[in-house]
């Protein structure tokens, strides 16, 4: 049975009330009194036994509504609704504007948007969550895990699927929402009802918590980890919600906010049910979930690509038919070639990626998708319902098909590009199949960047910046002005990234925007002191973003300020504990001020979360083993400003920087939207 989310219709002024309206109200009146939707139930079943009977035949052929209206009244009939009652607020609250409606509202939206994500995170897989790949510019290495962004900047704009809405014909006098009424009423089919509250905790710090109950299929009970951040006690109690309902998209969910740790929970106990329908989307995303949470440790790396590989080894063999496991295959094939190039084992890097490439243009080729074949009669009164809207539901169906290739097209260009390094040739086809890519979703960003970053290496300058200048066109948000400025960084195309910076911080001021440009201009040179500005700026609007740290740390090395500089990269770390290189550069510091041991430990801890960071490693070689500390001569050591320009090297590679660990805070044709209602209070 699909379970979804729905919001109950109001009242029509006909004095008709809707299937949902009947069913998240009528228990709400007093025992043995009728409410206005059960009295009108009463004279609904006469009227629809009676007009159904007379619509038995017409002309000679048997017409109810048609195959495809009995399939909606189905759909609808056994849909289980949800609805939420009343969220209790404290006063304190309450005179803040933080009403019992506002707060069940603002679930609501966390619901939706909850579905949104989860949306494009099955739509695109791994690029998903590509920008954390430490490879990639725009992670650049000082990010910690799950401070990154999605490549999709634009909201997903998602169509409401209560086809009986979409498609609330009439035959005879009887309409699509009266005989879903009826059928529901005649199984005795009830809503989940949802209720709670929220308290406060006022010893300091302030801290929020809800308790949340769900009756329907059982009684369950929940309470939310106690946080002083009222948006994260919504998110929680929007995906405690969303779990109970749709399991498979609360695990979606919690992968895309890199909890993978969660989401392995989830999914793994929905495969453990052998009565679960989605098997084939929850063993896409254990592959997804084994691919992403170990790699940046280097150690795990490889068996994690290993794992994910057999599990979409799996899935392709025992659904030929299911798109995702060809795609995600080939790009778990691509990263674990990178890996081996990276280790200096390109003939190895090379067959993976050939592989990958194969997989990716048989995933095309086959044309494994939902393929919609709808008679001439169903498709006629598809187009006669969706006229008003000036399209067509093939044509939709259409574009909703090939918005789901977009990532197999990227996929097949991303292996042709890394081929591109033993043939260049294979450039011009990664261009064809981006293209193809942006063919299929106009919106799908990365493949405009990618582009930019193929015409960077066969140092094509100026139709790598039309293409990134075109995803800002495309997409015209502070994220991707930011990222396109960080392509052209990544090139030393300094001059051409600050405009970029520049405009992301007009549109969204941000620590990320500010830094980046500040480092653009520190990288042009002469420009320290406007680079200092923006680094102090990028701290000031978000105290918690590490990398304003780094750099102002970084300006003070060269400075030969040392002592200034770690206790900038002490606050870079304390804001991203698994990042190796603010070890390394709070090492440099530590080192310049004389502190030996310190930073020893400092070099020592790099190495441990970044098994091969060389730089790190040829400074604890440097400093030898531990000894005892000898008599200080009253000259401290000077800043090696060989190792400060290393550092600054490391800081735009990103490779080096990698952090280690776990990642943390984090239907066969169809989406399925989950939408809630507010209940009475």
């Amino acid at each position: 049975m699909t379970v979804r989310i729905t919001t109950p219709a109001a009242q029509t002024p006909q004095g008709s009330t809707s299937a949902n309206l009947d069913s998240s109200s009528r228990r709400g009146g007093e025992a043995g009194k009728q409410t206005p939707a059960s009295g009108a139930l009463s004279s609904i079943r006469g009227r629809v036994a009676g007009q159904l009977s007379s619509l038995l035949t017409i002309k000679g052929v048997v017409i109810i509504i048609s195959l495809l209206s009995s399939l909606v009244v189905l759909k609808e009939a056994w849909r289980q609704d949800t609805v939420i009652d009343a969220i209790s607020v404290p006063k304190d609250l309450e005179d803040d504007g933080y009403t019992p409606a506002t707060m069940r509202q603002r679930i609501m939206d966390a619901v939706t948007q909850i579905n949104r994500d989860v949306t494009l995170t099955k739509r695109l897989g791994m690029f998903r969550l590509s920008e954390l790949d430490p490879l990639h510019p725009e992670s650049a290495d000082y990010e910690s895990p799950g401070r990154g962004h999605s490549w999709d900047s634009q909201p997903a704009s998602l169509t409401s699927d209560n086809l009986s809405k979409k498609y609330d014909i009439s035959v005879g006098g009887v309409s699509l929402t009266t005989v879903i009424l009826y059928l529901r009423e005649l199984a005795g089919l009830s809503d989940t009802r949802v209720s709670g509250e929220i308290t406060v905790d006022k010893s300091p710090p302030k801290k929020f918590s809800i308790r949340l109950r769900i009756s329907g299929r059982g009684h369950i009970q929940y309470e939310a980890e106690a946080t002083d951040k009222l948006e994260t006690l919504v998110e929680q109690a929007a995906l405690k919600l969303v779990e109970r309902l749709e399991p498979v998209d609360a695990a979606y969910y919690s992968y895309h906010k890199r909890d993978y740790d969660n989401a392995l929970r989830i999914v793994r106990a929905y495969l453990a049910d052998q009565t679960k329908k989605e098997r084939q989307w929850a063993s896409n995303l254990l592959g997804l979930i084994e691919h992403a949470r170990n790699r940046s440790d280097d150690a795990l790396a490889e068996k994690g690509y290993d794992e994910a590989i057999a599990v979409f080894e799996k899935l392709r063999a025992s659904d030929p038919d299911f798109a995702p496991a060809w795609y995600n295959l080939s790009y778990v094939l691509i990263d674990k070639g990178r890996k081996h190039l990276k280790d200096r084992d390109p003939e190895v890097a090379r067959e993976l990626f050939s592989r990958a490439y194969d997989v990716a243009r048989e995933g095309i080729d086959g044309k494994r998708r939902i393929d919609w074949v709808l008679d001439a009669d169903i498709q006629a009164f598809f187009d006669t319902l969706n006229q008003a809207a000036g399209t067509t539901a093939r044509q939709r169906l259409e574009q909703d098909l090939r918005k789901g290739q977009a990532a197999g097209y990227a996929t097949a260009g991303r292996a042709a590009r890394f081929l591109g390094q033993w043939e260049s040739t294979k450039y011009k086809e990664a261009l064809g199949y981006f293209d193809r890519s942006i063919e299929a979703d106009p919106m799908f960003i990365y493949a405009y960047f990618t582009q930019g970053a193929i015409h960077s290496e066969c140092k094509e300058h100026d139709n790598a910046v039309a293409k990134y200048q075109l995803a800002t066109e495309i997409s015209p948000s502070a994220q991707t002005f930011t990222r396109a400025g960080a392509y052209l960084r990544r090139h030393e195309w300094h001059a051409d990234s600050i405009p970029m910076f520049r405009k992301a911080a007009d549109l969204k001021p941000s620590a990320n925007a500010y830094t980046y440009w500040g480092m653009a201009l520190r990288d042009l040179g002469k420009h320290d002191d406007e680079a200092r500005a923006l680094f102090q700026k990028a701290i000031a609007t978000d105290p918690t973003s590490p990398n304003g740290y780094n750099q102002l740390g970084l300006l003070l090395l060269v400075e030969k300020r040392p002592n200034e500089a770690a206790d900038n990269f002490k606050l870079a770390i304390k804001y991203s504990p698994l990042w190796s290189n603010y070890y390394y550069n709070l090492g440099l510091a530590l080192s310049g001020a004389g502190n030996g041991e310190e930073a020893r430990a400092a070099f020592k801890k790099a190495t441990e979360i970044y098994q091969r960071h060389p730089e790190a490693q040829a400074k604890l070689d440097e400093l030898g083993p531990r000894e005892k500390e000898t008599e200080d001569d009253g000259t401290a050591p000077k800043v090696d400003q060989t190792t400060v320009g290393q550092a600054y090297a490391l800081t735009n590679a990103g490779e080096a920087g990698r952090p280690g660990g776990r990642g943390k805070g984090s239907k066969r044709g169809r989406i399925k939207a989950l939408r809630i209602s507010a209940g009475a209070r």
